[in-house]
């Protein structure tokens, strides 16, 4: 079981979440098929942006949190709060995607950095 708790938050808590409780079982090494990340793109005021916060969560138009694993390709969590048109949709999801795949270059990196440093100190 993984248990979270969110002390403050300015939006994305579930997104946070997500990817937060991937790189804890992979830094513990837990065997995993992927890495799992998680990012939120929606419509505010007309706009298609990524990580929304919590005023533009609240009033914009529309939010998209997506959930991926981005060495096997697959969509893990998908969500669609909101109207938007078909091309809106198709834009809100290759952002998010383009989000989790920059997330993901962190996460690796960042465990890289500590199984590092853990060989190192051996």
């Amino acid at each position: 079981d993984i248990f979270i708790e969110v002390l403050q938050a300015d939006g994305g808590t579930r997104c946070a979440s997500i990817t937060a409780a991937s790189i804890a079982l992979a830094d513990a090494g837990i065997p995993m098929r992927d890495m799992v990340v998680a990012c939120a793109a929606g419509k505010v005021d007309g706009h298609i942006v990524l990580d929304l916060n919590d005023i533009e969560d609240k009033n914009g138009e529309a939010d998209m949190p997506l959930a991926m694993m981005p060495n096997k390709g697959l969509i893990t969590l998908l969500q669609m709060d909101g109207l938007v048109t078909q091309e809106e949709f198709k834009q809100m999801l290759e952002l998010a995607m383009e989000g989790c795949n920059l997330i993901y270059q962190i996460q690796k990196k960042a465990l890289k950095s500590t199984f590092i440093k853990t060989v190192e100190e051996v």
